[in-house]
């Protein structure tokens, strides 16, 4: 049996179901637990949609778009403070859905309870940022 890449996958089928890795999406989408339905990128994305992408070296990566540039986004992982400016001919799908646990029950990115996530979102970077402000002085005082 051959394996198909994600890119195969979705010119074939325009949408399927990828197991999840990392912790960078995280309290969303756990590592090696969550399962996300991604569908095939057709035309510009949107602030706050999930996008997959492949770096140049290979790697896959999702996260949010976080906003929407010139032939570009800049997009960061829920669990993260760095963003990334990702061409948008790099992008190859976006989440549609996902299933938070092996035994969870589908969340549409339509849903109510998804949008309330992302109501929620900017107080949590702000959090993240503030828990990180003591290392990030530590480190300018003493390099």
């Amino acid at each position: 049996m051959t394996r198909q890449t994600i890119e195969q996958a979705l010119a074939q089928y325009g949408k399927g179901l990828f197991r999840t890795e990392g912790d960078s999406m995280e309290p969303l989408l756990h590592h090696q637990s969550s399962i996300v339905v991604i569908e095939a990128a057709n035309g510009p994305l949107s602030r706050y949609d999930v996008a997959l992408y492949r770096r140049p070296t290979g790697a896959y990566v999702l996260h949010r778009v976080v906003k929407v540039l010139d032939g570009a986004y800049l997009t960061r992982g829920d669990n993260r403070l760095h963003r990334e400016r990702v061409p948008a001919d790099w992008v190859i799908g976006v989440m549609a859905g996902f299933y938070p646990s092996p035994d969870g029950a589908y969340v549409s990115c339509d849903s109510a309870m998804y949008q309330a996530y992302l109501r929620a979102l900017n107080r949590r970077y702000r959090r993240l940022w503030l828990r990180a402000l003591p290392g990030r002085v530590r480190n300018k005082l003493f390099p």
